[in-house]
């Protein structure tokens, strides 16, 4: 599998410091009928390192990112159901210039970014349909990380993501979410925060 450039994704690591003005991060839909779960099992629990608006790598177009803090190798699984537009997953752990992920399309046409993701770590297929709870990476280090091996999940309105075959940095910024499956969300995760995986 390829990995894409690290242009895709750039969340800059563990720093919870903000090294820019905030940006305003409001919309978020109710997060008790969200149409988005958490992107691991039922039953495990990851912090969330980095959530919406933090001005280091979530801000502009990726304000609306979340990290989730997790060891080489965690299972990542869909948050949604929908069908596999590209899987990437040929880049080595703490390679900095490459970038590996799925992207998933829902039928509403919005797209799931599950970035960082291991050497080999892409457990689908492009095409490849998915369920909500169906496996699809192993997370990694790969990119932008600064060394802080973590999953970085966000959803975008359309597939021009910069990096990607016709994408661009202005045409599809990541869009607020929140999760039904675990505990009150209104303003989405927040930072420093473990989330359990509830059933759904």
């Amino acid at each position: 599998m390829l990995a894409l450039t690290s242009a895709l994704l750039s969340c800059g690591g563990s720093s919870p410091t903000p090294l820019a003005p905030r940006d305003t991060c409001t919309g978020f839909p109710a997060w008790e009928t969200s149409d988005y779960v958490l992107p691991y099992p039922v039953g495990t629990a990851y912090r969330v390192n980095q959530a919406n608006c933090s001005g280091f790598g979530h801000a502009g177009f990726w304000k609306y990112g979340y990290d989730f803090a997790m060891p080489i190798g965690t299972l990542v699984t869909a948050a949604r159901r929908g069908q596999v537009l590209y899987a990437a997953g040929g880049a080595q752990d703490g390679d900095r210039t490459r970038t590996n992920l799925v992207t998933v399309e829902h039928e509403d046409g919005t797209v799931a970014v599950y970035s960082h993701l291991t050497f080999n770590g892409a457990l689908v297929s492009e095409g490849q349909a998915v369920e909500a709870g169906d496996s699809v990476g192993l997370s990694g280090n790969t990119g932008n990380t600064g060394g802080f091996p973590h999953l970085h999940f966000s959803v975008h309105p359309c597939a021009a993501l910069p990096g990607l075959p016709g994408g661009n940095n202005t045409s599809c910024p990541s869009r607020p979410v929140t999760f039904r499956n675990t505990d009150a969300n209104p303003e989405g995760l927040q930072p420093d925060r473990v989330y359990m995986a509830l059933p759904y």
